[in-house]
Protein backbone atom coordinates (compact mmCIF):
# COMPACT_ATOMS: atom_id res chain seq x y z
CA UNK A 1 0.00 0.00 0.00
CA UNK A 2 1.16 3.10 -0.90
CA UNK A 3 1.81 5.66 1.77
CA UNK A 4 -1.49 8.37 1.91
CA UNK A 5 -3.39 6.03 -0.31
CA UNK A 6 -5.94 5.61 2.31
CA UNK A 7 -6.14 9.19 2.79
CA UNK A 8 -7.15 9.94 -1.43
CA UNK A 9 -9.28 6.72 -1.28
CA UNK A 10 -11.09 8.11 2.29
CA UNK A 11 -11.58 11.32 0.76
CA UNK A 12 -12.74 9.93 -2.96
CA UNK A 13 -15.30 7.94 -0.61
CA UNK A 14 -16.44 10.73 1.27
CA UNK A 15 -17.06 12.69 -2.35
CA UNK A 16 -18.60 9.42 -3.49
CA UNK A 17 -21.18 9.42 -0.97
CA UNK A 18 -22.11 13.23 -0.58
CA UNK A 19 -23.03 13.11 -4.54
CA UNK A 20 -24.95 10.39 -3.70
CA UNK A 21 -26.67 12.01 -0.63
CA UNK A 22 -27.18 15.14 -2.73
CA UNK A 23 -29.28 13.20 -5.81
CA UNK A 24 -30.90 11.29 -3.09
CA UNK A 25 -32.46 14.64 -1.51
CA UNK A 26 -32.93 16.07 -4.94
CA UNK A 27 -35.23 13.05 -5.84
CA UNK A 28 -36.68 13.20 -2.54
CA UNK A 29 -37.93 16.80 -2.82
CA UNK A 30 -39.26 15.98 -6.16
CA UNK A 31 -41.17 13.05 -4.63
CA UNK A 32 -42.03 15.14 -1.42
CA UNK A 33 -45.32 16.27 -2.98
CA UNK A 34 -46.79 12.94 -4.06
CA UNK A 35 -46.17 11.41 -0.64
CA UNK A 36 -48.28 14.13 1.16
CA UNK A 37 -50.94 13.68 -1.59
CA UNK A 38 -51.25 10.19 -0.89
CA UNK A 39 -50.86 10.48 3.05
CA UNK A 40 -53.22 13.48 3.72
CA UNK A 41 -56.51 11.04 4.22
CA UNK A 42 -54.23 9.49 7.09
CA UNK A 43 -52.89 12.52 8.65
CA UNK A 44 -56.75 14.27 9.14
CA UNK A 45 -57.84 10.91 10.65
CA UNK A 46 -54.58 11.14 13.00
CA UNK A 47 -56.02 14.49 14.17
CA UNK A 48 -59.09 13.40 14.82
CA UNK A 49 -58.01 10.65 16.67
CA UNK A 50 -55.54 12.89 18.25
CA UNK A 51 -58.47 15.29 19.39
CA UNK A 52 -60.91 12.23 20.53
CA UNK A 53 -58.09 10.55 23.07
CA UNK A 54 -56.80 14.33 24.02
CA UNK A 55 -57.62 13.09 27.60
CA UNK A 56 -55.37 10.06 27.52
CA UNK A 57 -52.34 11.88 28.46
CA UNK A 58 -49.76 9.62 28.14
CA UNK A 59 -50.04 8.55 24.66
CA UNK A 60 -48.22 11.20 22.21
CA UNK A 61 -49.03 12.20 18.93
CA UNK A 62 -46.69 13.97 16.59
CA UNK A 63 -48.54 14.65 12.88
CA UNK A 64 -46.65 15.54 9.96
CA UNK A 65 -47.23 15.71 6.50
CA UNK A 66 -45.87 12.69 5.20
CA UNK A 67 -45.77 10.60 8.64
CA UNK A 68 -47.60 9.87 11.86
CA UNK A 69 -45.80 8.75 15.16
CA UNK A 70 -47.82 7.72 18.09
CA UNK A 71 -46.21 6.45 21.53
CA UNK A 72 -46.75 5.20 24.11
CA UNK A 73 -44.34 4.47 27.28
CA UNK A 74 -41.67 2.33 25.17
CA UNK A 75 -44.28 1.33 22.37
CA UNK A 76 -44.11 3.60 19.10
CA UNK A 77 -46.50 3.24 16.11
CA UNK A 78 -45.65 4.51 12.47
CA UNK A 79 -47.65 5.11 9.75
CA UNK A 80 -46.53 6.60 6.26
CA UNK A 81 -46.76 6.29 2.52
CA UNK A 82 -44.11 4.38 0.60
CA UNK A 83 -43.94 5.95 -3.17
CA UNK A 84 -41.66 2.95 -3.90
CA UNK A 85 -43.88 0.79 -3.24
CA UNK A 86 -47.56 2.81 -4.11
CA UNK A 87 -48.04 1.13 -0.54
CA UNK A 88 -49.86 2.54 3.29
CA UNK A 89 -46.82 1.26 5.76
CA UNK A 90 -46.97 0.85 9.54
CA UNK A 91 -44.42 0.16 11.62
CA UNK A 92 -44.94 -0.91 15.71
CA UNK A 93 -41.99 -1.10 17.81
CA UNK A 94 -41.11 -1.58 21.45
CA UNK A 95 -39.95 -3.88 24.29
CA UNK A 96 -41.55 -7.13 25.06
CA UNK A 97 -42.85 -6.71 28.88
CA UNK A 98 -42.56 -9.90 29.96
CA UNK A 99 -38.64 -10.56 28.78
CA UNK A 100 -37.52 -7.22 27.73
CA UNK A 101 -37.07 -7.96 24.33
CA UNK A 102 -37.26 -5.14 21.58
CA UNK A 103 -39.21 -6.01 19.13
CA UNK A 104 -40.72 -4.46 15.24
CA UNK A 105 -43.22 -5.47 13.54
CA UNK A 106 -44.11 -3.87 10.09
CA UNK A 107 -47.28 -3.82 8.04
CA UNK A 108 -48.93 -2.16 4.63
CA UNK A 109 -52.08 -1.86 3.04
CA UNK A 110 -52.58 -0.91 -0.16
CA UNK A 111 -55.31 1.82 0.57
CA UNK A 112 -55.43 4.89 3.05
CA UNK A 113 -58.70 3.46 4.41
CA UNK A 114 -57.13 0.51 5.20
CA UNK A 115 -54.00 2.23 7.00
CA UNK A 116 -56.66 4.64 9.04
CA UNK A 117 -58.59 1.46 10.03
CA UNK A 118 -55.32 -0.38 11.65
CA UNK A 119 -54.61 3.12 12.72
CA UNK A 120 -58.28 3.26 14.82
CA UNK A 121 -57.80 -0.44 15.88
CA UNK A 122 -54.13 0.07 17.32
CA UNK A 123 -55.28 3.95 18.94
CA UNK A 124 -58.14 2.10 21.00
CA UNK A 125 -55.38 -0.73 21.76
CA UNK A 126 -53.16 2.10 22.65
CA UNK A 127 -56.09 3.38 24.84
CA UNK A 128 -56.83 0.72 26.33
CA UNK A 129 -53.79 0.01 27.73
CA UNK A 130 -53.13 3.63 29.04
CA UNK A 131 -56.38 3.47 30.86
CA UNK A 132 -55.34 0.13 32.58
CA UNK A 133 -52.07 1.61 33.43
CA UNK A 134 -53.42 4.70 35.02
CA UNK A 135 -55.94 2.49 36.78
CA UNK A 136 -52.94 0.50 38.27
CA UNK A 137 -51.04 2.99 39.08
CA UNK A 138 -53.96 5.25 41.27
CA UNK A 139 -54.60 1.77 42.34
CA UNK A 140 -51.23 1.41 44.12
Amino acid sequence: MVPGDVTKRLEQAIRQEEQRARREHARSSERQPLVEDAFHPVVEAANEIRERLYTETSLHFTINPDSVWITLGERTLRFAYSLASEKFIGEESGYNWYDAEPYTENYEWDTAEACIDAMIRSCARYAHMARAIKSAISEA
